[in-house]
């Protein structure tokens, strides 16, 4: 079960890069520096970006069964839940486009703000939570310090983020920021992925 969790898990978290790639080298007129990825998602390229939140919401659901068949102690049901947040966030968030910079507030762009903060609080607090249950347990213990540095790399880029709002130099990166953010929870989706495929169960 975890070795197949780990592979589809892997796979998903491929369709993800392969998505975003593909946004990146696309004619969208965004520039990665200024805007954020979920301005793909109101461009003529939005299926590109739905296919990257839906697959990356399968890789959230994988590893999620994943890790629920190769951890165990206090923590793991709230590692799993928090990866099951991340997924169904991430599912939905495609089908709420975020109102374009400068326009009205809509329903619609309130809901895709939730979700993603949802999603990304989720997967910061499945990062952090796992690296504390495997700090406590026999099995993968040397993956605790990475789990544990990602998470607060996570953490620290969330923080970046919100300071976007008030702080002109950093809003003006607030696309880089928000890579920098996939980035590591890629990272950590990957490490955890491998170590469902290749160690098992």
């Amino acid at each position: 079960m975890t070795a197949y969790a780990g592979v589809i898990a892997l796979l998903a978290l491929a369709g993800v890069v392969a998505s975003l790639a593909y946004l990146h080298l696309a004619p969208t007129g965004l520039s990665p520096v200024h805007n954020a990825v979920s301005q793909y998602g109101i461009t003529a390229f939005r299926a590109g970006y739905r296919a990257a939140t839906i697959a990356f919401a399968l890789a959230g659901l994988a590893l999620a069964a994943g890790l629920a068949s190769a951890i165990s102690g206090h923590g793991r049901v709230q590692v799993v839940a928090l990866l099951v947040i991340f997924a169904v966030a991430r599912a939905l968030i495609s089908w709420f486009p975020m109102d374009a910079p400068g326009a009205q507030r809509t329903s619609s762009g309130r809901a895709h703000g939730w979700l993603a903060i949802a999603a990304f609080g989720a997967a910061t607090l499945a990062a952090l939570r796992l690296g504390t249950v495997l700090s406590r347990a026999a099995r993968w213990h040397s993956f605790a310090p990475v789990s544990v540095a990602l998470g607060w790399l996570m953490v620290a880029l969330l923080v970046a983020m919100a300071l976007a709002r008030s702080v002109p130099a950093v809003r003006d990166r607030f696309g880089a920021v928000e890579r920098a953010f996939y980035l590591a929870a890629i990272a950590w989706f990957a490490v955890f992925g491998v170590a469902c495929a290749t160690i098992g169960s």
